[in-house]
């Protein structure tokens, strides 16, 4: 089916929601339907997975610590960025304020439907790319996290009963090397280690149960983070550190949109009181 002359594009709360990609056309004509990547929209903020499709799995490993040299490079295949989706006009600028690698072009394209399809075409690169839509009903809340303890930066978008948590690395990486550059060139396994240590989770919500199923950071497949509100302004997920112990992270609130009360897990009933009292986020909070 062909777009209508002149339709207008969608706009963003239009796109709030999952879609999945079932085709990229890149510029030398190249075309790839195997790729799982996955972007999932809230009413501003985004978060978007791409994984080949012989990514490894690492069933039983608790960290990164429990993979070798080999296993840590082959994690830089997949490309995982979150932020915040803005448009102009028909151009959409998905801004990556944080990135599994290192910052590149800016990301901007032009969106068109096509019946079911969303269409879209590259601005800056030439490529073309398919979206489908996943069924997922329920609320669409973001916010923007900060975590004053290790000073990383995150974010967390939930799109009717699915979710993305995502959280960066200690220090940011130096542009002008590609991730995969970047590991072979650490000085120690420990370097590497940290360089890889980015998380961008993506799961689904059931019966207020948050469970992770697809991660930049193997060994947290399964995890539940259970986010809870700690009164407006905060919020807390369960992690691990490095060395695979779990422990309650804290980050602190630092932009949100939607219904905060979204983003609590019904598994974590004392801050409950605390989350169904949060009004939805001004538009101003940004």
């Amino acid at each position: 089916m062909s777009a209508k002359p002149h339709a207008l594009p969608p706009s963003v709360p239009e796109l709030t929601g999952v879609w999945h990609r079932s085709l990229l056309v890149d510029a030398d004509g190249r075309r790839d339907t195997t790729t799982a990547v996955t972007w999932v929209q809230g009413p501003a903020r985004y978060a978007d997975l791409r994984q080949p499709v012989n990514h490894p799995r690492h069933p039983g490993v608790t960290s990164l610590s429990g993979l070798r040299f080999e296993e840590l490079l082959a994690l830089t295949r997949q490309e995982a960025f979150a932020g915040r989706l803005r448009q102009r006009s028909d151009v959409f600028h998905w801004a990556r304020t944080l990135d599994f690698g290192p910052a590149g072009l800016p990301d901007a394209g032009r969106l068109r439907r096509e019946g079911a399809v969303l269409v879209e075409t590259g601005v800056h690169v030439a490529y073309l790319e398919h979206w489908r839509p996943v069924r997922s009903a329920g609320p669409a809340a973001a916010v923007e996290l900060f975590d004053a303890e290790t000073g990383c930066a995150g974010l967390l978008v939930r799109a009717g009963d699915r979710f993305a948590h995502v959280r960066d690395r200690a220090e940011p990486l130096p542009p002008d090397a590609s991730l995969a550059e970047l590991v072979r060139g650490a000085a120690d396994i420990g370097r590497a280690r940290a360089l890889l240590d980015f998380e961008l989770s993506l799961g689904r919500i059931d019966h207020g149960r948050w469970t992770v199923e697809r991660s930049t950071l193997p060994h947290r497949v399964g995890a539940v983070p259970a986010p809870a509100l700690d009164g407006c302004a905060g919020l807390v997920v369960n992690d691990a550190r490095p060395d695979g112990t779990p422990y309650t992270r804290v980050f602190e609130i630092t932009a949100a949109e939607g219904l905060l009360a979204a983003l609590h897990s019904t598994g974590t009933a004392a801050l409950a009181a605390s989350a169904t009292s949060c009004a939805p986020a001004p538009e101003g909070i940004r």
